[in-house]
């Protein structure tokens, strides 16, 4: 049941598609400045420990999680990079952060004290590096205080303050509040050149804004997809496309309707596939009736409501539609694509969501990697 032709829904992530996004993404910032690797939440969708491996192999310098089960699950596995966690770290897993040497970010002074607490009683020393809000509300030490509050938390003996950062909250779209932000960030850099500074997330790289101090931290645009659509000229190319297979086939008549609510009357027959997928396997329930899926390159709508484990689309326009026929949720098959960016205007949400929500039980079929998956 492993064969590629047992499948029924899965994702194929592509290595090339993953490569050329790298050159391209790294042709934009200096020569001398850092990469970091965004891959948390399963490296959107694309499977954690594979991409990380393929960014360590491809010449990524470092990698970003979310917490410290991510980190934890990429230094068992073998990773050696190093690795920023860019949320706030409870205090019950510091010490399994120490362990695996993993860098923590810290917004205040007391969870640095608290972290030089457990890294002194280990007899280590834990890698920090510190956050300033300059304006995304979220991490970070209010930049009117940072300046006394990291002058506090420097006097800790049990930190390695290896890096300073913020993080902007609207560079995909608010140039102003950008710039804003930079030119806040900017005096704090300037006074520690000996630490590992960095402010740009991929928005803030595609647009050129030139803020790339000595690294930058990329994520969606990794992955093919251009943070804000004016950024499409760069030609990213998507590593991921989702697919599955047709189960059943039915010749509907006029007057029918179809799945739960009844919410689509078939005005005229047609011929509807039943597809192996649904929400349970993370495609949204406010794709019914809106949206489209690919059969022989050709564009079939959604009809009716999304079902958990079943969808049924419209194949009429599709001669010899068969069962086990290949369908394409999100991607490319002949001269049709759908892209993220699509399917998130449809579900009123944004492509990181559309990326992230692909379930666990969807297996993940790596192509044209350097690294073994």
């Amino acid at each position: 049941m492993n064969t590629l032709s047992h499948r029924r829904c899965w994702v194929e992530v592509d290595g090339r598609a993953l490569r050329h996004n790298f050159r391209v993404l790294r042709g934009l910032v200096p020569r001398t400045t850092k990469l970091l690797a965004v891959v948390k939440a399963n490296a959107y969708g694309h499977g954690l420990i594979p991409m990380a491996k393929e960014f360590e192999a491809i010449g990524a310098d470092w990698l970003g999680v979310a917490n410290v089960a991510e980190g934890e699950a990429l230094r068992e596995a073998g990773v050696a990079l190093p690795i920023l966690l860019l949320s706030a770290t409870l205090p019950e897993e510091m010490a399994d952060a120490v362990r695996h040497k993993l860098a923590l970010t810290v917004s205040t002074y007391e969870e640095a004290r608290r972290l030089d607490q457990v890294a002194r009683k280990m007899r280590r020393k834990a890698t920090v590096h510190f956050k300033i809000d300059t304006g995304m509300g979220r991490l970070g030490c209010w930049h009117k205080v940072a300046r006394e509050e990291f002058a506090r938390i420097r006097r800790l003996q049990g930190l390695n303050i290896e890096g300073m950062f913020t993080h902007f909250a609207s560079a995909d779209d608010n140039a102003g509040l950008t710039r804003e932000q930079w030119d806040t960030i900017s005096p704090f850099f300037a006074e520690h050149p000996d630490l590992l500074r960095h402010a740009a997330n991929s928005p803030a790289v595609t647009r050129r804004y030139g803020f790339d101090a000595d690294m930058v931290r990329v994520g969606l645009a990794l992955y093919g997809i251009a943070p804000n659509p004016d950024d499409q000229g760069l030609g990213l190319r998507p590593v991921l496309t989702w697919k599955s297979r047709v189960t059943l086939l039915h010749e509907m008549e006029r007057g029918r309707t179809v799945s739960y609510g009844a919410t689509y009357r078939v005005s005229s027959p047609q011929r509807q596939a039943v597809v192996a997928m649904g929400y349970g396997d993370g495609y949204f329930r406010l794709h019914s009736n809106a949206s489209h899926m690919l059969v022989r390159g050709k564009r079939c709508p959604i009809r009716g409501r999304v079902t958990m484990d079943q969808i049924m689309i419209d194949v009429t326009r599709v001669p010899g539609c068969r069962v086990g026929e290949e369908v394409v949720a999100l991607g490319a098959q002949g001269d049709e694509e759908i892209f993220a960016r699509e399917l998130a205007t449809q579900a009123h949400t944004i492509p990181w969501e559309i990326l992230t929500n692909i379930g666990s039980r969807v297996p993940r079929i790596y192509k044209n990697f350097k690294t073994s998956s």
